[in-house]
């Protein structure tokens, strides 16, 4: 019987070697678990700053989409305050070109007319040479009538009784 403390002494012995070397293990595991979650921590740590300077980034480019598209809003509403200053300017340009077509045949008819009343006035004037030469004519015949009435003589005249 001396032999029963022995052996429960060596099986506590076994019993605690099976229990410290998983233990020990564990510690080192435990060791290498924090020392990555160190790793990790400033990795994530990291990966806030990135995070932030990431939302900062689109903030910002938030910020210029929303400038560009009001931008792009105000650049549309001048093309389209263009495109109707444009048709009105077209509709302009076809009245005004109407009223150039009109107001040709209307030079066109004065030129004409002007042109018959210019020919109408050089034979009207033609007319008025004729008839001043035909009247300068009969002067001179008046005036040759008178002068050889002037140089006959006189008769007396005579009394007739009646």
């Amino acid at each position: 019987m001396r032999y029963w403390p022995a052996i429960a002494l060596g099986l506590g012995i076994v019993a605690l070697i099976a229990l410290v070397l998983p233990l020990v293990q564990s510690q080192r595991h435990l060791s290498v678990v924090r020392a990555e979650l160190g790793r990790t921590n400033g990795q994530l740590v990291q990966a806030t700053g990135t995070i932030s300077d990431l939302k900062a980034e689109l903030n910002s480019a938030a910020a210029e989409r929303e400038a560009s598209q009001i931008q792009i809003e105000a650049l549309s509403n001048a093309a389209d305050d263009a495109k109707a200053k444009l048709s009105e300017a077209e509709k302009q340009i076809a009245d005004l070109k109407e009223q150039l077509v009109t107001a040709s045949a209307k030079l066109k008819q004065t030129t004409d007319d002007r042109d018959a009343a210019q020919s109408k006035l050089s034979e009207t004037q033609s007319q008025l040479e004729s008839v001043n030469c035909e009247l300068a004519k009969s002067k001179d015949a008046t005036e040759q009538a008178t002068q050889r009435l002037m140089m006959r003589p006189t008769r007396p005249k005579r009394y007739r009784a009646s």
